[in-house]
């Protein structure tokens, strides 16, 4: 079980290179009326959601097998909770493009708040790796 917790780091990245870029160009695209970079987002966005959960499945399974959680408890709760919560506006993101056509502006607001989540995942998560050596040693 140690091994989800050494591959966890490994794979996230791509995920959110994916979102991060996606929403970087899905936006730009869209106040630019740049096709070219809106499409490039939207497949972006789309092919990192669906890359999101194989990571949080192996996140989770890496968080389960970690011992002596204590000193960075807080860390690793905030990390969890933050995924959780980009994997729902995401979801919510790929639900509003689908269903409501017209109400555009809801879903670049929601991509952007997806895109925040991303980042702050991404912080607690690099803390737990750099700050408490979590799945270096």
């Amino acid at each position: 079980m140690v091994f989800f917790a050494k591959l966890h780091p490994l794979i996230v990245h791509f995920p959110v290179g994916l979102l991060t870029s996606g929403v970087v160009f899905e936006i730009y695209g869209a106040l630019r009326k740049d096709e070219v970079a809106e499409t490039a987002g939207r497949f972006n966005i789309r092919l990192g959601f669906l890359c999101l959960f194989p990571v949080l499945i192996v996140g989770f399974l890496g968080m389960i097998s970690l011992e002596n959680t204590e000193k960075f408890r807080d860390f690793l709760a905030t990390h969890l909770k933050f995924a959780f919560i980009t994997a729902g506006v995401f979801i919510s993101a790929m639900l509003v493009s689908r269903y409501l056509r017209k109400p555009r502006i809801l879903y670049f607001l929601i991509i952007a708040v997806g895109g925040v989540c991303v980042l702050i995942t991404g912080y607690f998560g690099g803390e737990l790796v750099h700050r408490f050596g979590v799945s270096t040693h």
